[in-house]
C-alpha cells in the first residue's frame, strides 16, 4: 500500500494549511457532527476536535488509523476512528452535518460513487467540503511531465484526475445531488533547498518512493531523483536559495439542499437508514 511507504505523517504535517481552509469553509463550530474521509494520521480529525466538533474518521488503511488514535491520544482530543471504504460509507443516510475529505477521496477508484456516498451520509441542509490537487499548473505539472518522459503510463487518465478539475469536480458533486462551489487556491510547499526538498519527498512519499523504484527495474536507477531535481528547480519560486513550490489546488464546498429534489443515489448496503456499523 503506497500509504504505508515512506513517512506518510512527515508529508501530512506540511499539508496542514489545506485542513484549515477546509475547516473554515465548512463552517464547524462546536457540537458540529463531522465526518473526515480519508483521515490518515489525523491532520482534519484532530483539528475540527480541537474546534469542538463531534469527529467520526474513517481510512481503508489499519496503518494509518493507528497513527491518527496515537496522535489524537497525544493531543488530548476524542475522535472515532473506523476502517472502510469511501465507495461505501458504513455510515446511515444524513448521519453528518459536514462531510469533509481534504485530498483523501480523491484516490477512491470510482469517483462517481464516492462523491455520491459523500452526500448520502450529509444531512439535508449540511456541507461536503472537498480539497483536491488542481490537475494543471504550478510544480505538479512540471513533475508530471518529467515523469511521463521516464514513464509515459504517468499520461494514462486515472480517477484522480476527475477531481481536478473544476469543471468536472462541480459536476461530480452536483451528479451527487449537491449544490457546489469550486474555489481555486494555491499550496506552497517550503524547503531549505530544492535537494532538501528532493531528498524529502524521495525518503516520505510513497508515490515518489515507488516510482523511482519502477523507473530503477526498467533500467534507469537514479534518473527519478534527476529529473525530480531538475523539475524543482524549474518550479521553484524563491529567489533567496531556499524552495518554495507551488502547488495548485480547489477546494470544493457542496450543501445539500433542506428538500432536496432528488435523492442521492442508493449505491450501497449502508444507504437505507441503518445503525451505524464499526468497520475493522
Amino acid at each position: 500500500n503506497v500509504w504505508t511507504i515512506g513517512d506518510y505523517p512527515a508529508v501530512a504535517r506540511h499539508l496542514f494549511p489545506l485542513t484549515v481552509d477546509a475547516l473554515d469553509a465548512a463552517g464547524v463550530v462546536p457540537g458540529t457532527r463531522l465526518l473526515d474521509v480519508g483521515v490518515g494520521d489525523g491532520n482534519t480529525a484532530i483539528d475540527a476536535a480541537r474546534r469542538g466538533a463531534a469527529v467520526t474518521g474513517i481510512d481503508l488503511t489499519p496503518r494509518q488509523l493507528e497513527l491518527a488514535r496515537a496522535r489524537a491520544a497525544a493531543e488530548g482530543v476524542v475522535v472515532t476512528l473506523d476502517e472502510g471504504n469511501a465507495e461505501d460509507l458504513p455510515y446511515p443516510d444524513g448521519e453528518f452535518d459536514v462531510v469533509v475529505s481534504v485530498v483523501g477521496v480523491i484516490f477512491a477508484p470510482d469517483a462517481d460513487r464516492a462523491a455520491a456516498e459523500l452526500a448520502r451520509v450529509c444531512r439535508p441542509g449540511g456541507t461536503v467540503v472537498v480539497v483536491s490537487w488542481a490537475s494543471t499548473g504550478g510544480f505538479p505539472e512540471l513533475w508530471r511531465r518529467a515523469a511521463t518522459e521516464l514513464m509515459p503510463s504517468v499520461a494514462e487518465p486515472t480517477s484522480h484526475d476527475r477531481w481536478g478539475d473544476p469543471a468536472t469536480l462541480a459536476d461530480l458533486l452536483g451528479a451527487a445531488g449537491l449544490d457546489v462551489v469550486v474555489r481555486p487556491g494555491t499550496f506552497r510547499w517550503r524547503f531549505p533547498s530544492t535537494a532538501e526538498a528532493r531528498d524529502f519527498y524521495m525518503a516520505t512519499a510513497g508515490g515518489f518512493i515507488t516510482f523511482d523504484e519502477a523507473v530503477a527495474a526498467a533500467g534507469r536507477p537514479g534518473a527519478v531523483r534527476e529529473s525530480l531535481l531538475a523539475a524543482m528547480d524549474e518550479g521553484n519560486e524563491a529567489t533567496d536559495g531556499t524552495c518554495v513550490l507551488p502547488a495548485p489546488y480547489l477546494l470544493a464546498v457542496g450543501r445539500r439542499p433542506a428538500t432536496p429534489a432528488f435523492s442521492p443515489p442508493n449505491v450501497g448496503p449502508h444507504s437505507r437508514l441503518r445503525g451505524p456499523e464499526q468497520v475493522g
